[in-house]
């Protein structure tokens, strides 16, 4: 799915409304016009979503329950009967999938009692389609999920539709046709089922987080996905438990060996993904360079527990079994960011990884006439003491 550089946005989209304040999930019963805006937008947001640089993401594989696989799979068998994505096959699937959502919104243990409404933010579900056009285009479409708030972000109505349904539109505000701004996504997913145990089925990013990980009443709850870890998401952990573990043994290790170990693991990372060969824990602990003279059962010891670092589970993580091959499309990055400090007005720095502070910009900094202006996004300020 990441390897995409060019997509198109389907004319099948479709809102729904998520208000967990209220009783019920108020569904469209039709698809909502898109306006072309809106599409730019959606398509910059999953652009992004695949490109291999967007590093706070997640992968998940279906559990078979789901009642989104369900849902996203009952679009695809429309498609292959009629040679077409059908618009209804659209709407009943979509409902299915905001009912879904609705119904774990109320529930959620972190909604408190139940079954009152509590603190998951309430929005609207996007729902809609995109097709890979490059480097080669793809016989199935992959189908987009955003839980949004579009309220108070665009000109968001409901209207009358038939006798007793509804339809989301969106209508121009002061006179601009509606955009999607990133402070208004709460979730974002990508579906595609390949049904390949070796294979992800879903790309997850949480903008409001505030951290690495998803939501467990999105992730799990809704989705029913289970944690899936790229390769090459295996082998960065491979590189930092490394580095836990010669900070853990930095006693026993000479500081020609801490550094020998570091690089010679990441040697034999980049090394493989280069010759597109695979790797394995063994390779580095086979490879593991203890320069020192020390007694041969001090030297097995600290092999064997380079071993148990870089495959035992640790706080939720999972093993990576010693002979579990790796076949690496990138290399790891390194363990230490680049840090990037802006100087603000007053003596205020604006200090942090530069990759985490440029996407805070909703400006990027500019020259204004004998000063810099720049604008950037944020939750919540906290004082440094």
């Amino acid at each position: 799915m990441e390897a995409v550089t060019d997509i198109a946005i389907h004319e099948h989209f479709i809102i729904h409304v998520l208000d967990n304040r209220l009783p019920a999930v108020q569904c469209s019963h039709t698809l909502t016009p898109l306006p072309d805006t809106l599409r730019s937008s959606l398509q910059r947001y999953v652009l992004a979503l695949l490109k291999p640089q967007f590093r706070r993401k997640r992968y998940g594989r279906f559990r078979p329950e789901s009642t989104v696989l369900q849902a996203y799979q009952q679009i695809l068998a429309g498609l292959r009967r009629h040679g077409q994505v059908q618009a209804e096959d659209v709407v009943a699937a979509s409902q299915r999938i905001a009912t879904r959502l609705f119904e774990v919104m109320r529930q959620a243990p972190q909604n408190g009692a139940r079954p009152h409404p509590g603190v998951i933010t309430p929005g609207d579900l996007l729902v809609g389609l995109f097709q890979g056009l490059a480097p080669q285009a793809e016989p199935e479409p992959w189908m987009f999920l955003l839980k949004v708030d579009l309220e108070s972000g665009l000109q968001r109505q409901v209207q009358p539709y038939g006798p007793e349904g509804v339809q989301t539109v969106l209508t121009p505000r002061d006179g601009l046709l509606p955009r999607l701004s990133t402070e208004k996504v709460h979730k974002f997913a990508l579906l595609r089922f390949a049904d390949d145990p070796s294979a992800y089925d879903v790309i997850m990013a949480d903008p409001q987080g505030g951290k690495p990980d998803i939501a467990k009443f999105f992730a799990e709850d809704f989705l029913e996905t289970d944690a899936f870890r790229t390769a090459e998401e295996q082998a960065e952990l491979l590189f930092t438990r490394t580095f836990d573990w010669v900070n853990l043994n930095e006693d026993s290790l000479s500081p020609q060996e801490r550094g020998a170990v570091l690089q010679s693991v990441r040697t034999i990372l980049i090394d493989r993904a280069t010759r597109d060969e695979p790797v394995a824990p063994r390779d580095l602990v086979a490879s593991l360079p203890l320069l020192e003279p020390r007694p041969q059962e001090t030297a097995a010891e600290l092999r064997q527990s380079f071993e148990i670092t870089l495959t035992a589970p640790h706080d939720g993580i999972e093993s990576i079994p010693m002979n579990r091959e790796l076949r690496l499309q990138t290399a790891p990055r390194l363990a230490k960011r680049t840090q990037v400090t802006y100087e603000l007005d007053f003596g205020v720095q604006l200090t942090g990884e530069q990759e985490a502070i440029e996407r805070l910009f909703t400006h990027p900094p500019r020259r204004v006439a004998d000063h810099t202006e720049l604008t950037i996004r944020t939750l919540t300020f906290r004082p440094v003491q």
